[in-house]
């Protein structure tokens, strides 16, 4: 109560551009003062861009490669022509227009989670392997003593990488896995056909048994069993 503070949902007004891959410092810096090769990654800077005021250059992404996330207030600045102007100035870089389903592949063989996928509020950080993020010895905080529990007693499953060599065996989300005994295992969290690497990649929760990098289980995959590697991710580095 003595707080003098309004607070403001702005996501309506807010608009967000991701420029990533290899060649989208040299296309963003045609359109900027900003030195954006002086941001350090998950950084960002308050900056000009294209001839508007006030945007975010945030050296951030979801796709594993080099690049920027540009947020702005619509009201301020015309996302159409910022578009237009990104796309101009990447041309002679071969800039093309992607959606969802490309990024989705991309942080995929980066390795990098999704919530509501790879993560969500029924799994902890340490089955995630996200223990890094995790500083237990750092003072209290919400659900470190469930965390310290689970470390203590050992993890019952663990998120795994998973390459399937068969083209047509394409795993997907809720996609159960299998031991060569035919025991249900885990189950199937991200999956897609890497592009990349030109195999068939997934990601998933099996039993701390079978989590080991190496092991071979099998994926159940339209009624039919195909048999998956366990790696760790990335994918591609």
């Amino acid at each position: 109560n003595s707080f003098d503070a309004e607070l403001s949902n702005l996501s309506d007004d807010t608009c967000l551009l991701a420029v990533q891959g290899p060649k989208s410092v040299e296309t963003l810096q045609k359109l900027t003062d900003t030195d954006l090769s002086a941001i350090k990654f998950y950084t960002f800077e308050l900056g000009t861009l294209a001839g508007y005021d006030d945007v975010t250059l945030s050296a951030t992404g979801y796709t594993g490669e080099k690049g920027f996330e540009l947020y702005f207030n619509r009201e301020h600045v015309d996302p159409e022509a910022i578009w237009k102007a990104i796309m101009e100035a990447g041309e002679e870089f071969g800039i093309e227009p992607c959606g969802l389903g490309a990024r989705d592949t991309l942080r995929l063989e980066k390795g990098f989670a999704l919530y509501g996928n790879d993560i969500t509020k029924d799994t902890h950080p340490l089955e995630a392997r996200m223990g890094w993020l995790t500083k237990l010895d750092k003072g209290d905080f919400i659900g470190r003593e469930a965390l310290l529990k689970a470390k203590e007693e050992g993890l019952s499953r663990k998120l795994v990488g998973l390459t399937i060599d068969d083209k047509r065996s394409i795993p997907r989300k809720d996609y159960t896995i299998f031991n060569d005994e035919d025991d249900e295992i885990g189950f199937i969290t991200s999956g897609s056909r890497s592009i990349t690497l030109g195999t068939n990649i997934a990601m998933g929760y099996v039993d701390i048994s079978h989590a080991e990098e190496g092991a071979s289980v099998f994926v159940e995959i339209r009624n039919k069993k195909a048999e998956a590697t366990v790696t760790k991710p990335p994918f591609v580095k």
